[in-house]
């Protein structure tokens, strides 16, 4: 795809490191990524367009939306990711001009006023860094649960080793070797210059009682004013320097790896963990504290002090907390777990799986018909059955009848890997699409329905079981009747015909153990898979029957898409493991049929029950 990142910001912000790292990621998925900002501080394989996103005159704004327009139609933006509220704001003028699909991450906490809560700027696919930033903008905002996602920082953490630094602590930050150094990262200016402000008069010079420990202020690309007259004002009462004011520096990592005690909040926190650290939380809203195993998780829903609810410092705890880290050198808690919960939380690489995700659902939200029919088949004879059936077959007549049906509307037969392309912004969907779909993989789908798709030209989903007896074993009701070989399923897929699991031995998930129901969606998936010699991304429930455990269970092996009957939403795309398909009979006439493939059947049906 090609994916734009907007931002405004005047100086480098977390947002900027997070679209740097999800820019990373996706430029090695081969996505074309580009970037618009008031700055660009730190590199990235994108292409950067300099607009001044910040400035929020309503004038500006149409002029930022303007060129946002002509940005996305020149470059062919496939999708547009924003990262703040003012980058937000244009970004959805511009998306909606364009019928662009449109994603927004929330880094922060929101000013609350009358016009945020009446007019959403951030879109119907929301991105929320931690659990108390959604929190906010789910009630202090109003927007909806099912537009806000968690999803934390992507951190790319191969960038954070675990070796100590080139440089020592003289050359970095001017002091000897044998003094603790408690180094702060962050920005100097806003709620964060309040922090470094505490830092100074109320901490600093009492943990150096303590400890002669030297404060390294790392960060500031905007200075304001009375930050360097207090660090003057309180080295200038010592023999040796207590504050380093170091200003911003590409190279965190050298300077976390020199540090003995790092304070910081959001992302730095990760970051020095995963370089075995020991780490002080300390954000714009709150104090969180020394980071061990027991608080990570808890402190990780505010960001590590960022976006909790506001408390008042507590100056005496924070001095003792850094003393003691500073004079007991061994270590608090077990770093390495504390890694591997940082790995598990922040990796960029899953994070934008996640995210990706999310864009898919912009994109089909965007582009993609609320309703596309999918229909249900077994068997396709060439006459009908003689003795007792309920009716899980259509004649070879009938069939070709509705596939000329279909040609003659204009349909378009897809499969799901076709609609996964779409998704992921490789293909388009053709007008009119509609999937056909075979449960359980009986021979005559290829003796009998084959040759016929292929004189319609058009493509299928069969669900096949794996089981190696080959036959209908699981339904005494009907007579005995064979399942595809090996070579049939191969040659059906090497024709375009997308083969999909229908679990191993056509167990009812919904009443089977979670071991029964893990193996048959996993088995039959690596099966087929080793088979085909390409995924398996589509799985059909036998008889219908699914529930949420065993959705999950589906999504879990690694499925794209889950299939049900007569169940599941009117809409498509809103629950990919459990799409409604509705069932082709014998008795099918002209008319139901004709009726099956309307975008409203499903909700026609439902009212009429």
């Amino acid at each position: 795809m090609n994916i734009l990142h907007v931002l405004s910001q005047f100086e480098v912000t977390g947002a900027e490191a997070y679209a740097i790292a999800l820019i990373e990621e996706q430029a090695r998925q081969h996505h074309a990524v580009f970037l618009a900002s008031d700055t660009l501080t730190l590199s990235a394989p994108a292409e950067y367009r300099q607009m001044p996103i910040g400035k929020r005159g309503y004038l500006r704004r149409l002029r930022n939306i303007l060129a946002l327009v002509n940005f996305i139609r020149e470059k062919k933006i496939d999708l547009v990711h924003a990262h703040s509220r003012a980058a937000s704001w244009v970004s959805y003028f511009a998306t909606r001009r364009t019928n662009t699909p449109f994603v927004s991450t929330v880094h922060g906490k929101q000013h609350v006023h009358p016009s945020s809560k009446a007019f959403n700027v951030y879109g119907r696919n929301v991105i929320a860094v931690c659990e108390s930033i959604r929190e906010h903008l789910l009630l202090d905002l109003g927007l909806p649960s099912e537009a806000v996602v968690l999803i934390p920082n992507p951190v790319p953490l191969q960038k954070w080793p675990t070796a100590r630094p080139s440089a020592s602590k003289h050359e970095l930050f001017g002091i000897t070797p044998e003094r603790p150094a408690a180094v702060f990262v962050g920005r100097l200016t806003g709620p964060k210059g309040d922090v470094v402000r505490h830092l100074l008069q109320e901490v600093a010079p009492h943990v150096y009682e303590r400890t002669r420990a030297a404060f390294v202020i790392v960060g500031g690309m905007i200075v304001p004013d009375d930050i360097p007259r207090l660090a003057s004002a309180v080295n200038d009462r010592r023999a040796e320097p207590l504050i380093v004011l170091k200003g911003f520096q590409k190279d965190i990592a050298q300077h976390i790896g020199a540090a003995d005690v790092v304070i910081g909040s959001g992302r730095v926190v990760p970051e020095a963990l995963v370089m075995g650290k020991r780490v002080v939380a300390f954000g714009e809203s709150n104090y969180v504290g020394p980071i061990t195993t027991a608080n990570f998780q808890e402190g990780a829903k505010s960001n590590f002090g960022d976006a909790g609810e506001y408390t008042t410092p507590d100056a005496k705890r924070i001095v003792n907390d850094l003393a003691f880290l500073l004079q007991n050198t061994v270590v608090l808690d077990n770093s390495r777990a504390l890694q591997q919960m940082v790995r598990e939380r922040f990796d960029s690489s899953a994070v934008a799986s996640k995210i990706n995700t999310i864009y898919r659902r912009a994109r089909v939200q965007t582009h993609s018909p609320a309703s596309i029919p999918v229909l249900m088949y077994h068997r396709v004879l060439e006459a009908a059955p003689q003795g007792p059936s309920h009716g899980i077959w259509v004649t070879a007549r009938q069939f070709a009848n509705q596939l000329r049906s279909l040609k003659r509307r204009g349909y378009h037969p897809i499969t799901f890997r076709h609609y996964a392309r779409f998704m992921n912004g490789e293909q388009t969907l053709p007008p009119r699409p509609i999937i056909l779909t075979f449960d359980d993989g009986y021979e005559d789908n290829f003796t009998v329905a084959f040759p016929l798709l292929r004189q319609f030209g058009f493509s299928a989903v069969i669900f096949a079981v794996t089981d190696e007896r080959r036959t209908n074993f699981w339904d005494s009701s009907e007579p005995p009747a064979r399942l595809l070989s090996s070579e049939q399923l191969r040659e059906l897929s090497r024709h375009g015909i997308e083969i999909g699991s229908h679990t191993s031995s056509h167990s009812n998930l919904t009443i089977s153990s979670p071991e029964s129901v893990q193996k048959e969606v996993k088995e039959s998936k690596s099966s087929l898979e080793q088979l085909l010699g390409n995924e398996v991304i589509s799985f059909a429930y036998p008889y219908g029957a699914l529930n949420e455990a065993a959705k999950q269970m589906v999504e879990n092996a690694g499925y794209t898409f889950g299939v049900a009957a007569d169940t599941g939403s009117f809409t498509f795309y809103s629950d990919l493991m459990g799409i409604r398909r509705s069932q082709v009979f014998p008795w099918t006439d002209s008319l139901g049929f004709w009726k099956k493939t309307q975008p409203l059947y499903y909700r026609y049906k439902a009212i009429k029950r």
